[in-house]
């Protein structure tokens, strides 16, 4: 009977409140769709210096109509003129990147690297994703996430085209993260 008693005379403490936060962790946010603000060719030499610069818009303009191509070569890496091509994409200030999207050709063969990093340079954009012998969507999950302002899609082998050259299009990036 005493055990009884000690047990009624405590359980009136009330319980705290469960509807606030925890304190010693901050709020995770769900991933969400991150827009460059800006998408640049992008070569050996830099920002610019790629393959056709006036197009490398559309691979960020969300229509799957147009598309960013790179230059046509007689090889699948660049006729052993450079060692790749690509495309800049500025997201205008750092974030973080979880996922990368790619909208490619249908023609089986592309090699490209997705980079990322706070200084559009080629040497200080590490390789955080590969893939191989790629065509048509292509989803590269990034583990762990990269931070940064940059966002560089690195072509290092090209796919054949119908007229026996090689040649690679992007007619869409999507990239998912925290703003």
């Amino acid at each position: 009977a005493a055990r009884a008693a000690h047990a009624a005379s405590s359980a009136p403490t009330p319980a705290p409140p469960t509807s606030a936060p925890p304190t010693s962790a901050p709020p995770t946010s769900a991933p969400q769709t991150l827009k460059p603000v800006n998408a640049v060719a992008f070569g050996p030499s830099g920002s610019g210096q790629g393959d056709n610069p006036q197009l490398a818009p559309l691979a960020i303009d969300s229509s799957p109509a147009t598309a960013w191509q790179t230059d046509w070569y007689t090889t699948a890496r660049f006729g052993n003129l450079y060692p790749g091509t690509g495309l800049l994409l500025d997201m205008g200030r750092k974030v973080t990147i979880t996922a990368v999207q790619i909208a490619l050709g249908r023609a089986h063969g592309a090699s490209f690297q997705v980079r990322a990093g706070g200084t559009p340079s080629l040497t200080a954009l590490p390789v955080l994703a590969r893939a191989r012998n790629a065509r048509g969507s292509v989803l590269l999950q990034l583990a762990p996430p990269a931070h940064g302002r940059y966002v560089l899609i690195w072509f290092t082998k090209l796919p054949a085209d119908p007229a026996g050259t090689f040649q690679a299009s992007v007619y869409d990036i999507s990239l998912e993260g925290r703003a």
